[in-house]
């Protein structure tokens, strides 16, 4: 009996999309491959200290895999760091030899049970692989690493399909096919006091970004406030340009970085696969700066149980306390670009010079008792982008509360409430007013969450949303979204 397979399979198209999977996954595998071999021989002849510190981590990387000395052969799996385990010690091997690997699953889940243009159910997921090479393990390079990564996307957009509103309730959502992400070269010197950082990763892998931020699933917080690569040539990932940024911290509180990456109409286009690595004569930059503070107040001694110091009497071990307060992260930043793009005006035309402002606040308030990482945060971020003819969004405002712990047996569980508002611009409901689809003024969105941390590997967050005024022009109905996330590390 002959197998004949659907229409949608044998059709060029099909075809077509596979190949391109194939031709982005092949060009990921085969620059890994070649780095790996071509450091191979060096580690035989470095002096490897197993116990160092990994340097260089992308934000991906820090955000996902822990410090590789967690990584403790007599350690039971469900406390391990990965699901595959250690891999019978050579994860930890390869670890040891300055080579690291990670394999990531996301998952979004979300169904509007009212409300929006219609009611609906979809999925999306997202697929992060990619390598480290710690230079200063393989070839004795101090401070230096090398970082390479892909991703593969899959699934349909709620908020595209059956809501209608600008903040997506899925922030896994874009660029659905395999796609090459980063490769990076990191230097840090004078003792992690100057960080450098140059290839191909994106604006929002270091500017206006917070690991509470990567706790919701709406994406108008989640990653960057939203606002930021609407309005102008703010890449966010999954879409990584050149880029070259350098981070001086001068005290343990304060730190200042500089970026300039590149601008152009081809950043979103799905069908380069991360692959055009070319610069064109219609492209430009974008220049952008942070200032950052990260004080933490009213600091008290705690005595410390994981840290014992050895006396001059070495049959005595003396563990001194450490200092805990409240921590917090206060940053402000300003971007231009000279890129010429296009404007919301009518008739439509090109201006350059975009700028604009973003602002970051988040601060610890509540602790149940010192020497617990549990507690209450508080939050708020807000960018402007006064350019009418430029921003579908001149302003955003983002907010919400973060509790560590709020169920006494459950410490490691975050349980988060977010809320987002942005206006749109006059010039850009003016056009959506002339093609008769309404005169945008804001959108509102209410999410409530609860991330129940099953291992350090697995987590999964039931979450709620409430869409007010979806695509601010008053003609969608409010929507109730009900969903869920989900992460696994491998």
């Amino acid at each position: 009996m002959d197998l004949v397979l659907p229409q949608a399979v044998r059709s060029p198209t099909y075809k077509m999309l596979m190949l391109m999977k194939l031709r982005a996954l092949l060009s990921f595998t085969a620059i890994t491959a070649l780095m790996v071999i071509a450091t191979h021989s060096a580690v035989a002849q470095t002096d490897i200290h197993p116990n160092a510190d990994p340097n260089g981590h992308s934000r991906f990387w820090s955000y996902y895999t822990p410090s590789p000395s967690n990584y403790i052969g007599s350690q039971e799996w469900w406390q391990g760091q990965a699901f595959t385990g250690d891999w019978w010690g050579m994860r930890n091997a390869l670890s040891d030899s300055g080579v690291e690997f990670i394999l990531n699953y996301t998952t979004n889940i979300a169904g509007n049970v009212t409300g929006g243009m219609s009611q609906g159910f979809t999925y999306t997921d997202n697929i992060y692989f990619g390598t480290h090479l710690n230079l200063e393990k393989l070839i004795g390079w101090e401070g230096g690493s090398i970082d390479i990564s892909g991703l593969d996307r899959n699934g349909t957009s709620l908020s595209q399909k059956y809501i209608g509103n600008q903040f997506t309730v899925q922030q896994i959502y874009g660029g659905e096919t395999v796609m090459f992400y980063g490769l990076v070269f990191q230097q840090k010197l004078y003792n992690d006091k100057i960080d450098i950082k140059v290839g191909r990763f994106a604006t929002g892998d270091d500017f206006a970004s917070s690991p509470l931020y990567w706790l919701y699933m709406n994406n108008g917080i989640d990653g960057n406030p939203q606002a930021l690569p609407v309005n102008t040539a703010f890449s966010a990932y999954p879409w990584a340009v050149w880029a070259a940024r350098v981070k001086v911290q001068p005290t343990e509180e304060t730190q200042a970085m500089f970026g300039v990456y590149q601008a152009s109409n081809r950043i979103f286009k799905r069908e380069y696969q991360g692959l055009d690595w070319s610069m064109r004569p219609g492209d430009g930059v974008l220049l952008i700066t942070q200032l950052g503070w990260n004080p933490e107040f009213f600091k008290q001694p705690v005595p410390n149980d994981s840290i014992a110091n050895t006396s001059k009497d070495a049959t005595k071990a003396v563990k001194e306390p450490v200092l805990q307060g409240y921590p917090g992260h206060y940053w402000m930043g300003f971007y231009f670009s000279p890129w010429t793009q296009s404007t919301y005006t009518t008739p439509a035309s090109t201006a350059h010079n975009a700028y604009g402002f973003y602002w970051h606040a988040d601060q610890m308030v509540y602790r149940p008792k010192l020497g617990s990482d549990s507690g209450l945060t508080v939050w708020g971020a807000i960018t402007l982008s006064p350019q009418q003819n430029l921003a579908k969004l001149p302003y955003q405002i983002n907010g919400g509360l973060i509790y560590k712990g709020l169920i006494p047996l459950r410490q490691q569980d975050q349980t988060i409430f977010g809320v987002v508002f942005g206006s749109f611009g006059t010039d850009y409901a003016q056009t959506v007013s002339a093609s008769g689809g309404g005169s945008p003024s804001y959108e509102l969105d209410f999410e409530f969450g609860y991330r129940i941390n099953f291992s350090k590997f697995l987590y999964i967050q039931p979450d709620i949303q409430y869409v007010i005024n979806p695509g601010g022009t008053g003609n969608i109905p409010n929507a109730l979204v009900l969903g869920s996330q989900m992460g696994v590390t491998f």
